[in-house]
């Protein structure tokens, strides 16, 4: 049987302990460079014991920093299906308030109103 993995896109800094917990880690140098990331990692699918293919990962954290480069185009391909989850969380400089931001579009769109105001 096989598993989900969880992968993690940021700077470096941010990222480098994540993989001591199994993580996969891919540094990026740009908030550019990590929407090609989260991309090419949405993309990458496994194989079940029933031969058929399957996300290779539930989760993508993304840093605050770096998820600023996602444009609404790019929100909207990938937030397409079920799986990656795509989830934005502060960097170690902190949080920007981007990841509530995001989270409030998302509630806004689902429900059709903006109840986290």
């Amino acid at each position: 049987m096989s598993q989900y993995r969880i992968a993690m896109v940021g700077s470096q800094e941010t990222i480098a302990g994540f993989s001591l917990l199994g993580v996969d880690t891919v540094p990026a140098a740009s908030p550019k460079d990590a929407v090609v990331e989260l991309f090419a990692l949405r993309k990458k699918t496994t194989t079940d014991g029933h031969g058929i293919a399957r996300p290779l990962y539930a989760i993508i954290f993304i840093t605050e920093d770096f998820a600023v480069g996602i444009t609404q185009e790019d929100e909207k391909k990938l937030a397409q299906g079920a799986l990656p989850a795509i989830i934005t969380i502060p960097s170690h400089r902190g949080s920007s308030g981007y990841g509530l931001e995001r989270l409030k579009r998302i509630v806004e769109r689902a429900v059709g109103s903006n109840i986290l105001a």
